[in-house]
């Protein structure tokens, strides 16, 4: 029987994966721009099979409703759309840099959101100057995010609750409570608050939206500094490598956990007053268009660093509102084809991290005695051991 046994070929691959030590900045980037080249290919063939024969079209139309300079509107849209993403990367990321899983960001700008059409509708309609309205809006915006961010921070620092499942709570609370206001403010049903004709920001040199895209690079380049060159940028390396060498070398990991998710939630804040006052002029349940959960994954494939989250919020953007100016022009849903062209943007770059982190060794098989010996890539560290033992 154990004759039989032995005799029985046994399945193995041809092939194993090992974990990479290291690899040098040509070779990831290399893999990340495949992933990128493919990720382009792949929203042209998704085009293509939705609307046959307009593969060249969609790419065309892509470039059209990001770069084309002659349409200011919808230029101005695309850098709208990558400022507001890299800003909110930039606020996410000092947390994840210290190892606080901030998912909340989507809450935070929502929260802004709402008291900034608060303010603009009703101070509006009071009478209050324009330029005051503005102001207030954005106090008031950041000083919502701070409150909504610092309220898990507080119980993180102090409880030690979960910080994941806390900020992604308070997303939903965020959300619940800009329907019930709606309703309140609006009793007729209908659930629209209509454009709010107040404290909306104003456009120079007719570029629209020049205003608010001034903010979010000036508040990009701030938090770049933040994070690079100062005392609490590298504080929040030192808890985010150990929390109890940061306490031995004195830092106080409560404080910085607080001061860091104010920070992040500032900026969230102020994110929303951008897309009330600067942009929609508005305010729905959904106006933050899952930008807070977006900027999560521009910040992880980004590593938290500024350049590279620089890079991959624009990469977003193009594919956001380039293949919205495609599904225009080729007839589809905007909202639905431009979701799936970036999910597919994600998985395809994410997937690219497999290729970063490991290598796949294929095994060698040899010949003796007629028999099929798997080759074994530890066999020679396996016989110094033994040779070892033996002396």
């Amino acid at each position: 029987m154990q004759l039989a046994d032995n005799n029985k070929k046994r399945f193995s691959l041809p092939f194993h994966i090992a974990k990479k030590l290291d690899i040098s900045k040509k070779k990831y980037w290399m893999i990340k721009g495949i992933g990128i080249l493919v990720a382009f290919l792949l929203a042209g063939i998704i085009c293509t099979i939705f609307r046959p024969g307009t593969f060249g079209t969609f790419y065309a139309q892509m470039f059209l409703g990001c770069f084309n300079v002659a349409n200011t509107d919808k230029f101005s849209e695309f850098l709208l759309c990558f400022a507001l993403l890299a800003m909110v990367a930039f606020a996410l990321a000092p947390a994840f840099k210290m190892k606080f899983w901030n998912i909340g960001g989507e809450g935070q700008i929502l929260i802004g959101c709402l008291v900034t059409a608060g303010i603009c509708k009703f101070m509006g309609e009071a009478g209050v100057n324009n330029a005051v309205i503005i102001i207030l809006g954005i106090l008031a915006a950041i000083a919502a995010g701070i409150i909504w961010a610092i309220i898990p921070a507080i119980f993180k620092a102090f409880f030690n609750t979960n910080e994941t499942l806390f900020t992604l709570m308070m997303n939903y609370i965020a959300a619940g409570l800009i329907a019930l206001m709606i309703n309140v403010w609006v009793p007729n049903g209908s659930q629209v608050v209509g454009v709010i004709d107040y404290g909306s920001l104003p456009d120079f040199f007719n570029f629209k939206y020049i205003l608010s895209i001034i903010i979010a690079v000036v508040v990009i380049v701030l938090v770049s500094i933040y994070m690079k060159k100062t005392k609490h940028g590298y504080e929040l390396s030192v808890v985010g490598e150990s929390k109890n060498t940061a306490r031995y070398v004195g830092i106080n990991v409560k404080v910085v956990t607080i001061r860091t998710m104010i920070l992040s939630g500032a900026i969230c804040g102020l994110v929303g007053f951008l897309l009330v006052a600067g942009y929609h002029h508005t305010l729905t349940s959904t106006l933050s268009a899952s930008r807070g959960f977006t900027g999560v994954l521009i910040a992880w494939l980004g590593g938290f660093d500024p350049l590279q989250m620089t890079f991959y919020a624009f990469l977003v953007s193009i594919f956001q509102r380039g293949s919205i100016n495609a599904a225009s022009y080729i007839n589809m849903d905007k909202d639905s084809f431009s979701a799936i062209v970036t999910g597919m943007f994600f998985l395809v770059v994410i997937a690219t991290e497999f290729f970063v982190n490991y290598k796949i060794m294929f095994i060698h098989k040899e010949k003796e005695n007629g028999q099929v010996l798997a080759f074994n890539p530890n066999a020679e560290k396996e016989i110094k051991t033994e040779e070892k033992e033996g002396k």
